[in-house]
């Protein structure tokens, strides 16, 4: 390299006097640096060539100075020869556009390094196929070179080919999206890995079929494909290649959707459900992506191979029913789910609990609430794990799945024994504990031990005074010293006077007050409790014993090696052993051996049918002061020994000399301080995972504020809770880890104060409101529904085209109509006055005689002496007499139950003179805000109003027709439905089926309004369950209408229309299948377009005029029910 320029280079200076300085100053600059091997004639070559360039054009001079600018670094990358193509490549370019010469010479020092020699003109020429001439295939054209150094790095010079290709064929589309392409390609293809064909495969099929995708397209690429399994990516291509060419849209968002569904599997059973998807193309491509991402819920319940038995079945669907395959494999039809359920060995909390229910109400002799872990732990009043069942005191909560044995009569075992297990604290009186009730088995030292604490208490506070009040005069703590004798004198004249006893507001609470280690006594009196529960319910239950044995057995299984533990929980620990049944083999440190036979004593004391919660709290008591004074010290593996218990004396017990003392120790907190220095950190034993978790001093704390909440809305006398007194209890509870909770103790116990409060009320009564709060907006095309807030129901919905169930579709919101005025009722009844004479006449003369005479019997209550005279006849004549003349009377009466269901929808306001109009019309828009100002605009109309409307009708309708029933005794139902989708199915009871009659029920009437929208189907079916629970012969459900069903995503133009027509006849179905028989009354006059598909298999009338619905609805009942 010369360090000047060359001297035959020097004399070309005067030719660069016509360019701007910038090209002078370059080439000089790059003479210097140009290898001294070159020989003269190679170097005057080289400095004519710029100059060539910069000639071309005005602004050639760029392309020049570039040129010079790089010519040192490309020169040491190549030989000579392949310079001089690689200059003339350069010279070309510059005929044809300047800026794409500069972009070509600026590029290649990053991209010579990359290519072979022999490329150099082949890469020239894939930026020059970009440029077309224009100033957009120019930026194109230039930013393929800028990009050319990176793409290298990932693609061959063949791979660099195709995406230029692509490139170009995507640029007769939209240049600015080939060159967001061209960018996002330095992100996606270093993903790809060795399937970069298959990616710009795919790539330039979109091109042709949605371009406007592409760039969707490989944004989702650089998110989808990090998630597969690296040697699965080809073929997660290829499938959305096959996919694209079958006609499948949206392939981007299909793209991420498919690889989030596959990043949840396994990486090893990536290839399965890829392989599986692959054959899923030649049935129908558009079932692949709903496959793939329905397997990670699949796989939930089902091992891979019963996946592919799963599959096996949707591809057979699929081969019947197109529809019904795809609501197959979204898991969106019945028959989808009974597949799973059948191949799974789990059981779902949502598919037994009416069974469960019904099986706890028949052990408790009482209704029992089952509801999922997760709904208490949402609470925040204390309940942390969604997966251990327990109970608050009022309602029974298990896991939302059980899959712990490998056949579902096992799982289901396992929920009756869990299950069992909770209603046994509520039925055997686990939170009933009382404090000051005697026990049956033992000496009551609960009295003892409060006076104990209470003295021991009152003694610390007095020398606390004294203390205070011997300090020394003039003392730097005389002053302090004042004021705490003071503060101490005031709260012991308070203490005293009121003693420990009046410091809790619980008896649990009272109980472990008792323990300066709470924890510790919390550990044992559940263990001991929940001994006494499974023993009682093996007595009471004997059904379900070889379940419970089975259980407890099992439970054994997988807990701590019981010798790694010190020898406190070791202790608790070998209760729990003996509590499961382990009676042989159990071990104990030797050196504890008699405090182990003593405590395995009293724990099998409470193990007999008589025994009381106030019978395990003494047993209890009495284990701790055993347990408490044992240092929680590890013991060596050599100095453990089994404890045979199958023998033991079970004779009365006796409490030892010594447990005076043991009770001064406890009384005075002395188990906290004789324990030795250094020893480790009791923690609590693992929970039996079927006995769940029990929290008796937090239910028993909720079962009070329940009942604070009554006596309050009574207006019994009583002091009620105060936050103030639940903080202090909560901080003191060893049920709650305030540790655990962000936040400092203090706040997280007020929190916790704060929610139960919240919770104790939430089952109070309130008065439902119409409309209530904003709609909650669910995609129509999303998933299940949760039944998640009280009085809440989930059906499922009938797809037509898939011929099967959408299962858990639609919730049912049931509310009480709110009452209006009570003289609507009377006013109508005057102005029908006729009208109302007469119809009660004519349905006082449904009534039947009470007695019915039945003759020609073979037995009965007397000889019919006609029909004995007509038998002598027939004697005498010859013939054979008849042996039935016999007559009784038989007891007659009605039993009939009706629910009238009424559509309150918004097209009910129509005034009666407009209700000609076609009701097809439902002018509703589908966004729920629009829809809302749609609907306030509606109702400000009818406030306006000087006229009745359909719903005024309906309304008059009711109030003769309840007048009328009355008169005959019949089970009624009043009921109106409207919402706005499938989320929000609201159901209003004006008059339940076992309500009766009253002033309440006739200020409900008054308040029917229109509201929202008719889906009919949901609607039907939750009447057709409250018919079901009702006891009778007759069971009718009679709807009034005043058009189609429609809804948000329910029956919109064209073939939805026909979705929502077809749910509702399939609910109409459901309930004749019931037993209950359906009619429809319309006033839409082209009701037939829709009613005689919707009501093929039943009775429906159109009513010609609206004004002659009352009266017509009473004729119609007349004839269904006599």
């Amino acid at each position: 390299m010369a360090s000047k320029v060359p001297p035959v280079l020097a004399a070309l200076k005067s030719d660069f006097e016509k360019y701007p300085e910038p090209v002078l100053e370059r080439f000089e600059r790059s003479a210097k640096r140009m290898p001294s091997a070159l020989t003269d004639e190679q170097l005057l070559f080289w400095a004519k060539m710029g100059i060539t360039i910069a000639d071309q054009t005005v602004r050639s001079w760029e392309a020049a100075s570039h040129f010079y600018q790089v010519s040192p670094a490309v020169l040491a990358s190549m030989p000579y020869s392949y310079f001089e193509k690689w200059m003339e490549c350069g010279s070309k370019l510059c005929e044809e556009s300047p800026t794409l010469a500069s972009a070509y010479f600026e590029a290649s020092p990053g991209a010579m390094g990359k290519l072979r020699s022999r490329h150099i003109e082949s890469w020239a020429g894939l930026g020059d196929s970009l440029y077309k001439g224009t100033w957009k295939s120019s930026t194109l054209a230039c930013k393929f070179f800028a990009h050319s150094p990176a793409l290298l790095d990932t693609l061959s010079f063949q791979e660099l080919e195709r995406f230029a290709g692509f490139l170009d064929a995507l640029s007769h589309r939209s240049y600015d999206l080939a060159s967001e392409c061209l960018a996002l390609g330095e992100q996606i293809f270093p993903l790809v890995g060795e399937d970069k064909d298959a990616f710009l495969s795919l790539a330039s099929t979109l091109v042709d079929t949605g371009w406007r995708e592409v760039k969707s397209f490989f944004e989702a690429g650089s998110k989808a494909l990090p998630r597969i399994e690296p040697d699965q990516r080809l073929r997660f291509m290829k499938l959305a290649e096959n996919l694209v060419q079958n006609g499948g849209t949206n392939i981007p968002g299909t793209m991420l959707e498919i690889s989030q569904a596959l990043s949840e599997l396994e990486e090893e059973n990536h290839s399965i459900v890829l392989g599986l998807a692959e054959n899923l193309l030649d049935e129908e491509a558009l079932a692949m992506p709903e496959f793939i991402k329905s397997a990670p819920n699949a796989l939930e319940k089902l091992t891979i191979s019963q996946l592919g038995r799963w599959y096996e079945e949707g591809v057979n669907t699929l081969k019947q029913n197109r529809d019904g395959g795809l609501a197959y494999f979204r898991i969106e039809s019945s028959h989808s789910e009974e597949v799973i359920e059948a191949l799974s060995s789990g059981i779902e909390f949502d598919r037994v609990k009416p069974v469960m229910e019904m099986y706890c109400r028949g052990l408790a002799g009482a209704e029992i609430k089952l509801a999922q872990t997760g709904d208490l732990v949402e609470k925040n009043i204390g309940w942390v794990s969604n997966e251990s069942p327990t109970t608050e005191g009022s309602t029974v909560y298990v896991p939302t799945a059980v899959d712990r044995y490998t056949s579902k009569e096992e799982n289901f075992s396992w929920f009756k024994v869990v299950s069992t297990h909770q209603v046994a604290h509520l039925e055997f009186g686990s939170f009933g504990f009382e404090f000051e009730t005697k026990s049956m088995l033992f000496d009551d030292l609960r009295p003892r031990l409060e006076e104990i604490r209470t003295e021991s208490a009152s003694k610390k506070l007095e020398e606390q005074v004294e203390a205070a009040l011997q300090q020394p005069e003039g003392s730097e703590l005389e002053e302090t010293g004042t004021a705490e004798s003071e503060e101490i004198d005031k709260s012991d004249g308070e203490e005293t006077s009121q003693g420990l006893e009046r410091a809790w507001l619980t008896d649990m609470q009272r109980y472990f007050d008792l323990f300066e280690d709470r924890k510790l006594a919390l550990d044992i009196f559940t263990v001991v409790e929940d001994g006494r529960l499974d023993s009682r319910v093996k007595i009471e239950y004997p059904g379900i014993k070889s379940s419970y044995t089975k259980v407890q057995s099992d439970s054994h299984e997988n807990r701590v090696d019981i010798k790694e533990l010190p020898a406190r929980e070791a202790l608790v620990e070998f209760m729990v052993r003996l509590s499961l049944q382990q009676y042989e083999g159990v071990e104990a440190p030797i050196r504890y051996a008699d405090e182990a036979r003593r405590i395995a004593v009293l724990a099998k004391r409470v193990l007999v049918p008589e025994a009381t919660v106030e019978d395990a709290s003494e047993a209890s008591l009495r284990i701790y002061a055993i347990i408490a004074g044992i240092p929680n010290e590890e013991i060596p593996p050599e100095d453990w020994d089994d404890m045979d218990l199958e023998d033991e004396d079970e004779d009365e017990y006796e409490d030892p000399d010594e447990m005076e003392q043991l009770l001064q120790q406890i009384g005075m907190g002395m188990e906290m301080e004789l324990r030795p220095e250094g020893e480790e950190e009791y923690e609590s034993i693992e929970d039996v995972d079927f006995r769940g978790d029990f929290k008796p001093e937090l239910a028993q704390l909720m079962t009070e504020l329940r009942m604070q909440q009554q006596d309050q809305m009574t207006d019994a006398e009583g002091e009620p809770l105060t936050q103030e007194q639940l903080q202090e209890l909560l901080e003191n509870s060893a049920e709650l880890d305030l540790q655990a909770v962000q936040g400092e103790i203090q706040e997280s116990s007020g929190m916790f104060a704060d929610n139960i409060m919240k919770e104790a009320g939430a089952d109070m009564p309130q008065s439902p409101e119409n409309s209530q709060g904003p709609f909650v907006h669910v995609d129509e095309e999303g998933g299940e529904l949760e039944s998640a807030e009280p009085e809440t129901f989930v059906y499922d919905e009938w797809d037509f085209r898939a011929d099967d169930y959408k299962p858990r579709w639609c919730v049912v919101k049931q509310k009480m109509m709110q009452e209006g005025d009570s003289t609507y009722f009377g006013a109508t009844l005057s102005e029908y006055g006729t009208l109302v004479t007469r119809i009660r006449r004519q349905f006082e003369m449904m009534v039947p005689e009470m007695m019915r005479k039945e003759r020609k019997l073979v037995d009965g209550e007397d000889i019919d002496i006609d029909d004995v005279i007509e038998n002598m006849v027939d004697i005498k004549a010859g013939g054979s007499p008849d042996e039935k003349f016999y007559w009784r009377r038989n007891k007659v009466q009605r039993d009939v139950a009706v629910a009238f269901l009424l559509d309150t929808s918004a097209s009910t306001a129509e005034a009666i003179d407009e209700g000609k109009k076609n009701q097809d019309d439902w002018d509703a828009p589908d966004d729920p805000v629009e829809y809302m100002v749609w609907l306030r605009t509606r109702r400000g109309e009818q406030m306006r109003r000087s006229y009745k409307r359909i719903i005024d009708m309906e309304k008059e309708s009711m109030v003769l027709l309840i007048n009328a029933l009355e008169a005959i005794g019949d089970t009624y139902g009043i009921y109106g439905f409207s919402g706005y989708g499938r989320e929000n199915v609201e159901y209003y009871t004006v008059k339940d089926l076992q309500e009766n009659f009253s002033d309440r029920v006739k200020k409900r009437i008054d308040r029917i309004a229109p509201l929202h929208a008719t889906r009919m189907g949901p609607a039907i079916r939750h009447t057709a369950y409250k018919l079901e629970q009702t006891d009778a012969r007759t069971k009718i459900l009679f709807m009034i209408s005043d058009g189609r069903p429609q809804d948000r995503g329910y029956s919109r133009e064209g073939v939805e229309k026909e979705y929502a027509v077809h749910d509702t006849k399939m609910a109409f179905d459901e309930a004749k299948k019931k037993g209950i028989n359906s009619f429809c009354l319309t006033v839409d006059k082209n009701g037939h377009d829709y009613l005689k598909t919707m009501c093929s298999d039943m009775g429906y009338e159109i009513l010609d005029d609206i004004n002659d619905l009352p009266e017509r609805l009473l004729v119609l009942y007349r004839r269904l029910t006599m």
